[in-house]
């Protein structure tokens, strides 16, 4: 659940809350006036003013949009929870906002809610018969019932966003059953009641002890979140989800909380031919930063090499992509690639020469010996043997990244999406090569692109 739409959700349930209950204390107004459309239209202007002092961002306003539907379904005596409240929310966010389709907050917020709703009924434990004769007795089964709603749609929305959170951010979070369970009882009871209480206080100037509770909650929220945070495999990295398996898995939430018969269970074939997608994972072999100033290539031992100097954001992205925890700067990154003053030479796993140019004297041998190039540089026209993507090429490209198939070569590339370049006969890894733009440059040192002398190996030069 996104924190934008819990703490819109607590902020108008806590204004509802509050005038329905003193509205409750006079039975006159119990009695002749429509107590709970009253406390609906304060939640709705309440959440509408939160909404403005928050900084009204795109996850704030779909989280206002759909608290606003659900009061409004109040005002006009139908069921404040139900699919089709969810849908007319959908429609109108997408209206004002229709990028938000491809987005993790739309995402992620809908597919929780809609998950909540078809699941959480069935998985609900059925009350016992009779009311208990001890208050003792009825704090425990309120205190049970409570645990039990809270363990449930955690568990529910975890299992709902689960798919996208994959897709988007390439992690998961297994704990987080444990740190919903201790952190959001503290959000619930004594944070959000507490910013209400203290802006209500605040004109009277006895605010103060409000905001000192409100901070001592706040404080425990966070210790809980480091603590879990500090579990090993808190944060589990994996692979990012490939198109097909995130439509399968979104078509089964779909089918699961559409139909109100037996036929959501059809659900289950999609999610588990998505599942079995994300099982086996298809893992890109090179990423090529847009400028071709660095770029990630998977080495004999199957992890990413890292050679040029793409920014520490670019890398991070390529390792989350890939599933791989290490970060930007871990040494291990360098360990595969061969590197000298006018480039780096990787081999691949499947035994094939990757070379990075970083000077012009490095194209005679490497268009020799190499399968594929690629540089920021402008490659001679004479470079015809690998298959080489020179500035030029990413220019017209953008961001790159290659698949090795024993026949071809798969690129997918921001601006020009997917091709398939074969690789031709006679030589292991030939293709034929991306076209290269004007007249061959003189074979010159260029220093200003040289690597650093602390990333240049031992070994032989390439």
């Amino acid at each position: 659940m996104s924190i934008s739409g819990l703490h819109m959700v607590l902020a108008a349930g806590t204004f509802f809350w509050l005038v329905r209950a003193l509205l409750s204390l006079s039975s006159m107004a119990a009695l002749l006036w429509p107590v709970k459309k009253i406390a609906a239209v304060v939640a709705m202007i309440g959440a509408t003013i939160y909404c403005i002092f928050s900084g009204s961002d795109v996850a704030t306003e779909r989280s206002l949009i759909m608290t606003l539907v659900m009061f409004g379904a109040v005002l006009v005596d139908r069921p404040a929870l139900s699919i089709r409240n969810l849908s007319i929310a959908a429609l109108i966010v997408l209206a004002r906002d229709p990028e938000a389709l491809l987005g993790p907050s739309f995402q992620m917020s809908l597919g929780a809610v809609a998950a909540m709703m078809a699941l959480v009924p069935l998985m609900e434990r059925k009350q016992a018969d009779g009311t208990p004769a001890t208050v003792l007795e009825r704090s425990l089964r309120w205190i049970g019932r409570a645990m039990l709603g809270l363990v449930t749609t955690t568990l529910v929305t975890s299992i709902a966003t689960a798919p996208f959170a994959t897709y988007h951010f390439q992690s998961l979070n297994p704990y987080g059953l444990i740190g919903n369970a201790l952190a959001l009882p503290l959000v619930s009871v004594v944070v959000m009641p507490s910013a209400v209480l203290g802006v209500l206080a605040y004109p009277l100037d006895l605010d103060r002890p409000v905001w000192q509770v409100m901070g001592a909650a706040v404080e425990q929220v966070l210790a809980v979140s480091a603590w879990v945070g500090s579990f090993s495999g808190s944060t589990v990295v994996v692979p990012a989800l490939s198109i097909g398996a995130l439509a399968l898995l979104s078509l089964g939430l779909l089918i699961l909380t559409i139909p109100a018969s037996s036929l959501r269970w059809m659900a289950l074939v999609p999610a588990a031919i998505g599942l079995a997608f994300t099982a086996a994972p298809d893992r890109y072999d090179i990423f090529i930063d847009r400028e071709g100033a660095g770029a990630a290539i998977r080495g004999t031992r199957g992890q990413l090499a890292l050679v040029g100097r793409p920014s520490d954001f670019v890398t991070e992205q390529w390792l989350r992509a890939d599933g791989d925890a290490r970060t930007a700067d871990d040494a291990s990154l360098r360990r595969e690639a061969r590197c000298d003053s006018a480039g780096c030479v990787v081999t691949a796993t499947d035994g094939r020469r990757i070379a990075f140019v970083q000077d012009y004297a490095a194209f005679e041998e490497d268009c020799r010996r190499a399968n594929v190039i690629f540089t920021r540089l402008q490659a001679p026209p004479a470079c015809r043997q690998p298959f080489v993507l020179d500035g030029e090429a990413l220019k017209e490209r953008g961001a790159t990244a290659l698949r090795l198939g024993p026949d071809a070569i798969e690129v997918t590339s921001v601006r020009k999406g997917r091709e398939m370049r074969a690789w031709p006969d006679g030589r292991s890894g030939e293709a034929e090569v991306a076209p290269a733009q004007g007249r061959q440059r003189p074979v010159r040192p260029v220093p200003e692109q040289d690597l650093p002398e602390d990333e240049i190996s031992t070994g032989e030069p390439d």
